[in-house]
């Protein structure tokens, strides 16, 4: 699969997840999910603008697949990357998708979804499981952390996660499985995280590395 096609699957399923609307932001999600954008856009933008979080995350999307709006990535990134920083999973998700699958910046990408795949985003898990299973530039391949990422991924069974676990499992040694599973029977969440000041320079953030 395409990195294209990966960040539009992987976008379908964040999309289809309900924003944590406060009563403010309830009419702009009700008219996000209607599909009436003109109106989600008006009024999240508003929310975005005084710093609310879930709106700058609304906002990012609408940008990200061009909805109300002409498709801006450079919009997409300055709204995702707000609530980002304060530590939104989702929002750190969509951020280093953006970075790592167009191999924009191979660091940046892997930094944020480091700290979205700590939260336990299943998505981010499985974005960098596939990059540690094939390695990137200025990113080495490291099958161990492919099945740590990759296994937590997979873990409500969801099929499509479960296959790409097999298929990189075909090209691991028994020890490396094993020493990825280990990783991932002691893996536990971290409580939401915000970047570093130098974020983005050194791949994982020192909180977010198993190894």
């Amino acid at each position: 699969m395409r990195s294209s096609q990966i960040l539009f699957f992987l976008t379908t399923i964040v999309l289809s997840v309900p924003l944590a609307a406060g009563a403010d932001l309830a009419s702009a999600q009700r008219a996000y999910e209607a599909k009436d954008y003109v109106t989600a856009l008006k009024e999240s933008g508003a929310l975005a603008e005084q710093g609310n979080g879930d709106a700058q995350l609304l906002l990012g999307r609408m940008y990200l697949m061009g909805q109300g709006v002409t498709k801006d990535n450079d919009q997409a990134r300055k709204w995702f990357e707000a609530p980002a920083t304060q530590g939104n999973a989702d929002a750190q998700f969509m951020l280093g998708s953006m970075y790592l699958l167009p191999q924009k910046d191979v660091a940046k990408g892997v930094y944020w979804l480091h700290l979205s795949a700590d939260q336990g985003n299943q998505d981010a898990q499985y974005l960098l499981g596939k990059a540690y299973a094939h390695g990137l530039p200025n990113l080495r391949r490291d099958p161990v952390q492919a099945e740590l990422w990759l296994s937590l991924a997979a873990k409500k069974n969801l099929q499509f996660y479960k296959s790409e676990l097999d298929n990189a499992e075909s090209q691991m040694t028994p020890g490396e499985i094993a020493s990825g599973r280990a990783l991932a029977a002691a893996w536990k969440p971290n409580a939401a995280e915000k970047p570093q000041t130098d974020e983005g320079k050194g791949g994982a953030p020192k909180k977010a590395r198993q190894d």
